[in-house]
């Protein structure tokens, strides 16, 4: 296996950039749509605990960025590599999900010369869904294409939730407070916006063309088939002033 841990000099992409999102928010869509770009490298969640996920179509090669614990030992040469081996494209780039590594974090966000992709999802109950179900069935990612026919339904407990939305609301001020240099923000909801594609790859130096999903939304069906006490849910929030606004994306 390749390791470019034993390769001397790297020659830096002439773009770097990172996307920045909460879990379950769309990253691995966005990932796979970058990805498809001729001249973007994409990676996934390299800095993940458990693995170091580069691009999908790389992953049963012999490309490597090195092992985990290279990669905790010395972050800063991993990210040198990581840089360096851009395949001939002009654009690299990674996504990083909550602070997988605080200090790599810090890192990027800090850093005015590595473009800043921020996803966000508009429906944050969706976004708390999802990672319920991702939980309740340990499936965190799918690149599979054809349609989803199994519905999968968790109970939510709107305490839980308020909690969640809060946090993921905390994270989102972090970035727009400490995000330096460019900084691009895009809705999931609007991923396959042919006039948002543009502009995304308008702001970050690219040739405008069509972008292909490699992955499928793993729960393309109406929160009310995905959540189990939906009409309880409906009541609890509609009961709470400060929580009656989020009954319009339970209906979305």
């Amino acid at each position: 296996v390749l390791s470019l841990y034993v390769m001397p000099d790297y020659t830096s992409a002439r773009h770097r950039f990172v996307f920045l999102a909460a879990p379950r928010s769309g990253s691995n869509l966005l990932c796979t749509m970058l990805h498809s770009h001729p001249d973007v490298l994409c990676h996934h969640e390299v800095f993940n605990p458990d693995g170091v996920y580069v691009a999908v179509p790389l992953r049963n090669s012999e490309f490597s960025l090195g092992s985990i614990q290279q990669r905790d030992d010395n972050p800063a040469e991993f990210l040198t590599a990581l840089w360096g081996q851009h395949l001939g494209c002009s654009h690299v780039g990674f996504k990083m999900t909550h602070r997988q590594h605080p200090g790599v974090f810090k890192q990027v966000c800090t850093d005015p010369d590595i473009h800043k992709i921020v996803l966000t999802r508009r429906n944050q109950i969706a976004v708390y869904v999802s990672r319920l179900i991702a939980e309740q069935t340990g499936v965190w990612e799918d690149y599979s294409t054809a349609p989803v026919n199994q519905v999968q339904s968790v109970n939510v407990d709107p305490d839980s939730l308020i909690e969640a939305i809060r946090f993921n609301q905390n994270y989102y001020a972090e970035l727009q407070n400490t995000a330096a240099g460019k900084v691009t923000y895009i809705d999931y909801e609007d991923l396959f916006a042919t006039q948002e594609q543009s502009r995304l790859l308008t702001a970050m130096g690219l040739k405008t063309c069509a972008l292909s999903a490699g992955s499928r939304r793993q729960n393309p069906f109406p929160l009310s088939a995905l959540v189990k006490n939906f009409n309880p849910l409906k009541q609890q929030l509609l009961q709470n002033p400060t929580t009656r606004s989020l009954v319009s994306e339970l209906d979305t």
